[in-house]
């Protein structure tokens, strides 16, 4: 942000800037003065109009105020300003500059608009006889905002540019008023919106040239997707992703989240794709705007792609774009800054080539299997990696540590334990994970069905001729497939 200076000696600047201006300046080079000075107030935040019209009540030279004031009466872009600068010229009771009645006096003429193919950058350019008012707008979030706005001094060369960078149409003035004034409220929405040096310069002279333009008429709020409506915009959604992406309650959380931010950021078109609005709805993810779990975080990943693709062929875009937009959403998930590894990167290590489902699957059969990745000490509290067999026994023997007591009958139960959760967290016998499911799904909890898996895998345990335990893998399967949970014990 731009430093700005004591308000006297601000005052003093501001003051001294439009006496160097002259009587007999050209109006429009006193408009991009004042414009600039107050871009600089704006992009500090601390805007000294206020204080400058104030200072007229108590000036000793008055007749240094008239200049400023003549510009803030029509530059400034608050409207209470502009009417506190016109009261104080009318108590001075001086004479006002040459300029002071030409400022913004204007008479707009074509106006055209590009946009690009997926809606999502669009140019308004208006013109003024001899110069013209072009404002880029990004909308990508909130309702479309002004990132840059400029005056130019030849529109029809303007013209001819923006309409080899998009689709061109030609607009009437009310209906540029209605898209730049949109587009300025969602810039002015954000605490601290990424804009270009341009729009710092000109944001308060494209102001006053926006007011110059003819009110548009009153246009009826978009009616919003009920309840009902976008539960069919993810069901139809999901189906023609086939298996691309899995329909898990993670990735139906995410999509009804893409539906929710277009309705908020783009309500007349909420289910919209294009570069700019995805890559912001996941920066609203990243910064926190957004809440996920891990695991819809992950979901996310998976599914932002193929939304891209499947709403881009709802949306008509051609083949060349739509692969664009698909590869734009890849490359900004692929951006995202890598945090420390959190316990679900633990959970996930080696899915890299399951399918969503399967992935799914994995998540929930590991964090069965250990619930926690964390073991106390008498300090503090350390987070151990599960995929370490030696670190994974560790968390087993912490976390049911008051079952166990210092004999034989113990230490085989820890060993039949521990086997059967190295089995749910790598999958092996897949029968193990259907034994706890079923057990699970008939009422047991956790702790229950893990003493009944360990029970099985301790009646199967013998010793080999060196002492080391082992067990025949075709019975314990056997065993396991055999277990009823509705059996009487």
């Amino acid at each position: 942000m731009t430093e700005v200076p004591q308000p006297e000696t601000a005052f003093d600047e501001v003051l001294n800037a439009f006496a160097e201006l002259g009587n007999d300046a050209d109006p429009t080079r006193v408009e991009l003065v004042t414009s600039e000075i107050l871009g600089e107030w704006w992009e500090a935040d601390d805007d000294l109009a206020a204080g400058l019209i104030d200072l007229a009540a108590s000036a000793a030279e008055p007749e240094r105020l008239v200049a400023p004031l003549a510009a803030l009466r029509v530059l400034a872009t608050d409207e209470d300003q502009r009417e506190a600068a016109g009261l104080a010229l009318e108590k001075f009771g001086l004479p006002e500059p040459a300029w002071a009645a030409k400022l913004n006096q204007v008479t707009p003429g074509a106006c055209w608009r590009a946009t690009d193919v997926y809606g999502d950058e669009s140019s308004v350019l208006v013109s003024f006889g001899d110069h013209g008012l072009v404002v880029s707008i990004n909308y990508g979030s909130f309702g479309g905002w002004v990132t840059d706005a400029a005056i130019v001094e030849s529109p029809q060369d303007v013209l001819a540019e923006l309409r080899t960078v998009g689709e061109s149409a030609e607009i009437s003035p009310e209906q540029a008023h209605e898209v730049i004034a949109d587009a300025f409220a969602g810039t002015e929405w954000q605490a601290e919106p990424e804009v270009g040096e341009d729009f710092v310069r000109f944001r308060a002279l494209a102001l006053a040239r926006l007011r110059a333009l003819p009110e548009p008429a009153e246009v009826a709020e978009p009616e919003p997707l009920s309840v009902e409506e976008q539960a069919e915009v993810i069901d139809s959604f999901f189906a023609a992703a086939g298996n691309e992406v899995g329909d898990t309650e993670d990735a139906r959380v995410v999509a009804l989240r893409l539906i929710e931010f277009g309705l908020e950021h783009d309500a007349r078109r909420p289910l919209r794709v294009g570069p700019a609005k995805l890559e912001s709805f996941v920066d609203f993810v990243d910064d926190g705007q957004i809440e996920l779990t891990e695991e819809q975080d992950a979901a996310m990943a998976a599914l932002l792609p193929v939304w891209a693709r499947v709403f881009g062929e709802r949306q008509g875009l051609p083949e060349d774009a739509l692969t664009a937009l698909v590869e734009a959403v890849e490359d900004r998930l692929d951006d995202r800054e890598p945090e420390e590894e959190s316990a679900l990167d633990a959970y996930l290590a080696g899915s890299e080539d399951l399918t969503p489902e399967d992935v799914q699957d994995l998540l929930e059969r590991r964090q069965f299997a250990l619930p926690s990745l964390t073991v106390e000490t008498e300090d503090d509290e350390v987070e151990l990696d599960p995929s370490d067999p030696e670190q994974r026994r560790m968390l087993v023997l912490s976390e049911f540590a008051a079952e166990f007591e210092d004999d034989d009958e113990s230490e085989l139960r820890a060993v039949a334990l521990t086997t059967v959760v190295d089995q749910l967290w790598d999958g092996e016998p897949a029968e193990t994970w259907i034994a706890a499911q079923r057990l699970s799904e008939s009422g047991l909890e956790r702790d229950e069905v893990l003493a009944e898996l360990t029970a099985v895998l301790e009646e199967h345990l013998t010793q080999d001729e060196d002492g080391e335990l082992e067990f025949d893998l075709d019975d314990y399967v056997a065993a396991l497939d055999e277990l009823d949970p509705g059996a009487e014990d």
